[in-house]
C-alpha cells in the first residue's frame, strides 16, 4: 500500500473526516499520540544478537581448525584445508558482519515514528502515522477541542509535515503488529 499524504482534515458537527475515513464524534472515546516502536526483528538492536552469534561461531571454526583438527591424521594436508575453510568462513562472517553493522548504523540514526490513533467503541484505528510529533499534537487536540466543543461550521485542518494516512509503519506479513510506548 502506498503512502498518502494528507492534505486536509474535515471537522464538522458530527463527524471527523481524515482522508476517505470518516469518525462520528459522539462514537470517539479516545484520541491519543503514540510513539511506535519498533518490535521483534525490526527493533534497533536486534542486529546485535546476529553479531555475537555469528562472532561465536567464527571463535568455534577457529579452535575447532586450530586445536581439533591437527590430531587427527587422514593422510592429506588436513591443517592447510581447515585453514583455507577458516579464511573463506570467516571472509563470509566480514561480509555478514558488515551488511549487520549498515542495518544497526541506519536503525540508530532513523526518525522516530508516531501514530495518532482514534478509538471507537473499544476498537483502535491508527488514523495517521508521520514522523511529525508536534503536528500528530495539533491535530489531536483541534480533534478533542471538536468533541467538547462541536463546531458550528464545518473546519479545515490543513496538514502539513512528514503525516500519511493510516499506519505505515508495518502493515503486511505475519509479524504485523504495532508496539506502542506508554
Amino acid at each position: 500500500m502506498a503512502k498518502q499524504k494528507v492534505g486536509e482534515i474535515r471537522i464538522s458537527k458530527r463527524v471527523v473526516k481524515i482522508g476517505h475515513e470518516v469518525y462520528p464524534l459522539a462514537n470517539i472515546s479516545r484520541v491519543q499520540t503514540l510513539r511506535l516502536v519498533p518490535a521483534g526483528k525490526q527493533a534497533t538492536f536486534y542486529p546485535l544478537q546476529q553479531i555475537v552469534i555469528l562472532l561465536v561461531l567464527l571463535a568455534g571454526i577457529g579452535v575447532a581448525a586450530l586445536v581439533v583438527l591437527p590430531e587427527l591424521d587422514p593422510g592429506f594436508d588436513l591443517e592447510a584445508t581447515a585453514r583455507q575453510f577458516t579464511m573463506l568462513a570467516a571472509a563470509l562472517a566480514g561480509i555478514r558482519m558488515t551488511y549487520l553493522l549498515i542495518v544497526l548504523f541506519y536503525r540508530l540514526i532513523r526518525k522516530k515514528r508516531y501514530a495518532l490513533v482514534i478509538e471507537t467503541a473499544g476498537t483502535q484505528y491508527t488514523a495517521l502515522s508521520g514522523t511529525d510529533s508536534s503536528e500528530l499534537h495539533r491535530i489531536k487536540d483541534r480533534i478533542v477541542d471538536a468533541i467538547e466543543d462541536p463546531p458550528s461550521n464545518e473546519q479545515t485542518i490543513h496538514v502539513s509535515g512528514d503525516v500519511v494516512m493510516g499506519d505505515q509503519h508495518k502493515q503486511t506479513g505475519s509479524d504485523s503488529r504495532m508496539t506502542f510506548n506508554r
